[in-house]
Formats: C-alpha cells, sequence, structure tokens
C-alpha cells in the first residue's frame, strides 16, 4: 500500500486455531461512489480504452514518420517522454471499475485519479510535441521533406486530439463520498 493511502489503513493482529498471530490490514478510511451505473460504467471503461488504443496507435504511428523534425530535441523529447504518462493512462484505464460499488481512497486513486493526471500530463507533452514540430517548419525546416513534416504534424494533432476527448469524458464522471455508515453497500 502507498503512504499516501497509509493513514486509511488499521493493523489488526488475529489469533487463528493453533495460536499464531497474523498480521492484517483493515480499509478505515473514507469511502467514495461513482455516479454511475452499471451500464455507464461499462460504457465508460469501453469508451476510455478504445480511445486509449487510438492514443497509443496515433502516438507510435508519428515515431515511424521519418521526419527531420523529429531529430530536433524539441520535438523528439516530448514525443519520448510522452510515453511514460501513456503507460499510467493504460494502467489506470485498465483498473477502472466495472461494477457499483463504494470504493476506497486508493481504488479511486489509483484509476480515475491516475487516469486524470496521467491524461493532463500527456496533453501537456504532447501539445509541447506539436509546438515543436511547428517551430521546426516555421524557423528551421527550410523547405525540406515538408510532406513528411505536415504528416507527423497531422498525427501529432490528432493524437492531442484523441486525448482531449478522453480529458472530457473524465469530466463527465462525478466522484463522492459516501455520508452513511453502511459502507459495503451501494448507496
Amino acid at each position: 500500500m502507498a503512504k499516501r493511502y497509509a493513514d486509511d489503513y488499521e493493523t489488526v493482529i488475529t489469533t487463528d486455531d493453533k495460536g499464531n498471530e497474523k498480521k492484517i490490514a483493515v480499509y478505515r478510511g473514507e469511502y467514495f461512489k461513482v455516479a454511475l451505473d452499471y451500464e455507464g460504467m461499462l460504457q465508460f471503461k469501453r469508451k476510455c480504452l478504445l480511445l486509449l488504443a487510438v492514443t497509443i496507435a496515433l502516438h507510435l504511428s508519428g515515431g515511424f514518420v521519418n521526419n527531420p523534425g523529429m531529430n530536433q530535441f524539441y520535438t523528439g523529447l516530448p514525443y519520448v517522454i510522452a510515453f511514460f504518462p501513456l503507460l499510467y493512462l493504460a494502467m489506470a484505464s485498465w483498473r477502472l471499475p466495472q461494477e457499483t460499488r463504494n470504493y476506497q481512497r486508493d481504488e479511486i486513486g489509483l484509476s480515475f485519479g491516475r487516469m486524470k493526471i496521467s491524461s493532463y500530463v500527456l496533453m501537456i507533452l504532447l501539445g509541447m510535441g506539436v509546438l515543436g514540430e511547428i517551430t521546426f517548419l516555421l524557423l528551421f525546416s527550410g523547405g525540406e521533406q515538408p510532406l513528411l513534416e505536415f504528416l507527423y504534424l497531422g498525427l501529432a494533432i490528432l493524437t492531442a486530439t484523441a486525448v482531449y476527448l478522453l480529458i472530457t469524458l473524465q469530466r463527465q464522471i462525478s466522484i463522492l463520498p459516501v455520508a452513511d455508515n453502511n459502507k459495503n453497500h451501494m448507496s
């Protein structure tokens, strides 16, 4: 368990039939609910995974374009670094819940929270890559292979558009704290 969520757990020592002591972490923190029904949760996860697949395909396709602008650090570096938030976005998308129940803080943080942060970081890096490519086209290209430069720029803009759609989709989800004492059942 991450240190961030350590205060939500209490260590309880139990003794079994043979007298062996066992430490168990019991969740004592706040519970949350996602304001979607079962079908809405499934649709949300499917849409997120589809947009993730489109984002990965477009981002990888942009890397296969052999354009001179990609050899510049201000274009290539954001492209390469963008794989890190893309990986975290994939991990968060796979962890999205498929059931309607009350969730612990770490379940929400490792799925919806990680997805939100990764999406924003990915969008910033993609924007930096697009600005780097535009800078290269305007100042340093000298007219060399403009078709490949525009192909990469188009793929980068489409990738950023897919991430923007993912961010827009996430904004529609509201996560609310559960107020009652019956934590295990959906209220």
